[in-house]
C-alpha cells in the first residue's frame, strides 16, 4: 500500500494526537496510533480524522491496542502495521509520568517502567529501523525518521520521579548509541522537554510540540540532528 505511514507508539490526548495531526494534514496518507487504552484509542482517532476532515485533506487512521511491555503483543502489531501504508516516520512517546520518591518506588514498578519505556523502545528500534531503511532505499525524496520524546530528567533527575528519571536517561542513550551506529541511514532524534506539557503553557503545549516534531522530521539529511530541546 502505498504512502506515508506514521507510527505513534503512546497514543494520547497530548502529545500523541497533536503529533498524528500535524503530520496528517501535511501530507501524511497513513496514521497508526497504538495504546493499551482501547477506549480512549476511538476518541484519538475520532480526534485526528475531525482536523483532517476539517483540512479538506485525505488520510488513513487506524488503531491497535496493544499494551507495549508485553513483547508478544507488541511484535504481532508493529508486523500488522508494516503493511499499512510505506513507513516513513515513528514516535515513541510511552513512558508512565508518574511515580513515588527514591525508597517509596517499589522493584516491581522500576522493572515495569523499564520494559514500557526502554526494552519496548529496543524492541520497536529493532523492527523500525530496518524498515524505514528498505523503505527509504525504493524512495528518492524519503525521509526515515525515528523520534523519542524524551525530557531533561536525564540531567537534572527529580527526587520525586526517580523510575522516570532512571528510564529517560537509559532511553536516552539508547537512541544516541542507535544514532552513532545507523544515523547516517535513519534520522534518529530525541525530542527533550524541559517541562510538564499543558494546553495552558507557552512552548510546552501539544501544538507547539507537535510543530517542533513536523520541523525536526523536515530537516535535511545533510542537517539532521540528534536532539531537540524545548523548555518554557
Amino acid at each position: 500500500m502505498p504512502g506515508k505511514t506514521l507510527v505513534i507508539l503512546g497514543s494520547g490526548p497530548g502529545i500523541g494526537i497533536a503529533v498524528a495531526k500535524a503530520f496528517a494534514v501535511r501530507g501524511f496518507t497513513h496514521v497508526a496510533l497504538v495504546s493499551r487504552n482501547a477506549s480512549r484509542l476511538n476518541e484519538d482517532q475520532d480526534a485526528v480524522l475531525d482536523a483532517i476532515q476539517e483540512r479538506g485533506y485525505s488520510c488513513q487512521v487506524k488503531t491497535w491496542t496493544c499494551d507495549l511491555a508485553d513483547f508478544d503483543q507488541l511484535n504481532k502489531t508493529l508486523n500488522e502495521i508494516k503493511s499499512f501504508g510505506s513507513l516513513e516516520c515513528v514516535l515513541f512517546n510511552a513512558a508512565r509520568v508518574a511515580g513515588k520518591p527514591a525508597f517509596e518506588e517499589s522493584i516491581e514498578a522500576i522493572e515495569q517502567d523499564f520494559r514500557l519505556s526502554c526494552l519496548s523502545l529496543y524492541e520497536t528500534a529493532k523492527w523500525a529501523i530496518p524498515v524505514l531503511k528498505e523503505n527509504a532505499a525504493s524512495t528518492p525524496d524519503a525521509s526515515p525518521s525515528f523520534f523519542v520524546t524524551n525530557s531533561f530528567l536525564w540531567k537534572e533527575p527529580h527526587p520525586g520521579l526517580p523510575s522516570l528519571s532512571l528510564v529517560k536517561s537509559a532511553q536516552r542513550t539508547l537512541l544516541l548509541c542507535l544514532h552513532a551506529d545507523m544515523g547516517k541511514d535513519v534520522h534518529l532524534a530525541l525530542l527533550s522537554l524541559g517541562g510538564p506539557v499543558s494546553p495552558e503553557q507557552k512552548n510546552l503545549n501539544p501544538e507547539n510540540i507537535a510543530n517542533k516534531c513536523w520541523e525536526l522530521y523536515k530537516q535535511p539529511k545533510s542537517s539532521w540532528s540528534r536532539d531537540m530541546e524545548l523548555n518554557e
